[in-house]
């Protein structure tokens, strides 16, 4: 039950990012409002999809050792916390300012450096899982070979 969950969570992200691309490229190309309204509503969709990775593995955090993997969870924590605290930032700070002064959001440049920024989270965050496996595997292997 719970790999179908991570499976349709995984097929729900790429699938999010492939309708963002094609709507980075209808904006891009034939700057239609489909393709703006297409990309503002896929990426608090996405946003919630990579929090729901981020805290499914912040479930799963080992507690093996209690100095060395409670500094791997903490690391782990800080380094999504602020680059989603960072992203929530600056997506309300467009969506304010696109209430003050309508058609900010239709703005190519501003799509085309939000889907920059987009990706870097998404980057940083499957990044911060990366390190926190590769330092808890590390610490697995050095707590099993002491075992020995």
């Amino acid at each position: 039950m719970q790999k179908n969950k991570n499976l349709i969570r995984n097929i729900g992200i790429v699938l999010l990012n492939i309708f963002m691309v094609v709507s980075l490229v209808l904006v891009l190309i034939l700057k239609n409002d489909y393709g703006y309204n297409l990309y503002w509503v896929i990426t608090p969709f996405l946003m919630v999809l990579v929090l729901m990775v981020i805290s499914r593995w912040s479930v799963r955090g080992l507690n093996v050792d209690r100095n060395e993997s409670i500094v791997i969870q903490r690391s782990f924590d800080d380094t999504t916390v602020i680059s989603t605290v960072i992203f929530g930032i600056i997506y309300l700070t467009i969506q304010f300012i696109d209430y003050i002064k309508h058609g900010l959001i239709n703005n190519s440049i501003v799509i085309i450096i939000f889907f920059v920024v987009m990706v870097a989270y998404e980057l940083i965050t499957y990044l911060a899982i990366y390190v926190a496996k590769r330092d808890t595997a590390k610490l697995l292997e050095k707590i099993y070979n002491n075992k020995k």
